[in-house]
């Protein structure tokens, strides 16, 4: 089946190709602000829904996410600088977050919004653990400043949820609201 994948992300491009599906790249470009007292959920299913919007009169199913990483009931998205991703593992270390993705799947005026949320956990980290993964690893365009199936592998002691979900995209839950979205 051909989609649009209303993202830049290498991440769930992959994951969209690897379940089968033929992918025309189209990156929505949208403000990814946080609204005040806006929680991690909230956020990423707003975001999905305006990045599905982005793209005008599509012939092909649109699939938008939106991913972000909460501690504590505190959302954190994409460090802006070196300084903030050092920070964001710091407070990660020895601890168990939780990684939301809302997905948006709109085919014509049919349109479908739902979210997936795996708990992951994280070993106690050194400061030198961390200062080699920042050193070896592009981390600024990562929820959490870290990428579970690359580097950050090792910080992982367990994961509760789906996987795919921490790497960018509940693919399951996705194919399911494109099977619903475009059934006649």
């Amino acid at each position: 089946m051909q989609v649009i994948l209303a993202s830049k992300s290498p991440r769930r491009l992959q994951l969209l190709q690897a379940a089968g599906l033929a992918v025309e790249v189209r990156p929505a470009h949208a403000n990814e602000a946080l609204l005040p007292g806006e929680d991690a959920r909230t956020s990423v299913l707003r975001l999905a829904e305006v990045k599905a919007a982005t793209i005008a009169n599509p012939q092909y199913p649109v699939i938008a996410a939106d991913t972000l990483v909460s501690l504590n009931d505190n959302p954190m998205g994409q460090p802006a600088d070196m300084s903030e991703a050092r920070k964001m593992l710091r407070s990660l270390a020895g601890s168990s977050h939780q990684v939301h993705t809302g997905v948006c799947v709109r085919f014509g005026n049919r349109l479908l919004i739902d979210c997936a949320c795996t708990h992951v956990h994280f070993f106690d980290l050194q400061d030198e653990e961390i200062e080699t993964y920042l050193d070896h690893n592009e981390v600024l365009d990562k929820a959490g400043a870290y990428e579970i199936q690359g580097g950050a592998a090792s910080f992982v002691r367990s994961v509760d949820g789906p996987l795919d979900n921490v790497i960018g995209l509940p693919v399951r839950l996705t194919l399911s609201m494109l099977k619903q979205v475009t059934a006649q």
